[in-house]
């Protein structure tokens, strides 16, 4: 992205922040608070890239050497968010898929384990280096004893359990978020203030803030969901 682009992003930013000062109803404020940070997010990763693309560049001056290679290409990060899970007494797996994946030799395909997180890196494919993270899992799992294993088109990721327990959810921001949404659904749910969703938008929002990029996805798909949902005409 251009120094003009994150300009004209950093101006949006900028008025929305002002339609925020000047908003009155809580709902409206939540929904701009959201996007706003969402802005401030995208800015700043494109900044980031600016000044790595920057940085590549004057070290590419410095060292004359490494551009007269032939083939020589810089290579892009991308960032992987679609995948499939299953489980069994003993393992949770996570399916990702990627095209030609197969092809780079079995070292480019790293998996790197935490007792509550993953994070898969696959480098030098079609000249980018594809990520796919998953943090705050629902349950811990044993590091040691989880695995990845290469197929055609797809990396299987196999998270060892600690225990036998069936998995309801994936990650702890699923599970918060299915929750949010059963007590909004109940009955017997409570107004958290004059605007019946204020709390519900606060919640989110504040998962947002801290979340990791897969946490903001399902955020921002549920949101946009919540969106078609109240947009849809009614039959009388």
């Amino acid at each position: 992205m251009s120094r003009e682009a994150i300009e004209n992003l950093t101006l949006d930013l900028e008025e929305m922040r002002k339609l925020a000062g000047s908003a009155q109803r809580s709902r409206v404020q939540q929904m701009l608070a959201i996007d706003i940070r969402k802005l401030e997010t995208d800015i700043q990763r494109q900044r980031d890239l600016l000044a790595a693309q920057a940085a590549s560049s004057e070290q590419t001056v410095a060292r004359p050497v490494q551009t007269s290679v032939p083939g020589d290409v810089r290579r892009y990060q991308v960032e992987l968010k679609e995948y499939a899970w299953d489980q069994s007494d003993k393992f949770i797996k996570i399916f990702v898929t990627v095209n030609g994946v197969q092809q780079v030799p079995e070292d480019n395909v790293n998996v790197e384990f935490t007792e509550n997180s993953f994070q898969l890196v696959i480098s030098d494919l079609n000249n980018k280096d594809y990520i796919f993270v998953v943090n705050n899992l629902l349950n811990s799992i044993d590091a040691e004893k989880s695995y990845r294993r290469v197929k055609s088109d797809m990396v299987a990721i196999y998270l060892a359990k600690q225990g036998p327990a069936k998995w309801a959810h994936l990650t702890l921001t699923a599970k918060r978020l299915q929750d949010l949404k059963d007590e909004r659904m109940s009955d017997g749910k409570k107004a958290t203030s004059d605007d019946p969703s204020a709390g519900l938008m606060n919640i989110m929002q504040q998962l947002y803030e801290s979340g990791d990029p897969e946490t903001k996805r399902m955020i921002n798909k549920a949101w946009h969901e919540s969106q078609s949902k109240q947009k849809m005409p009614t039959l009388e």
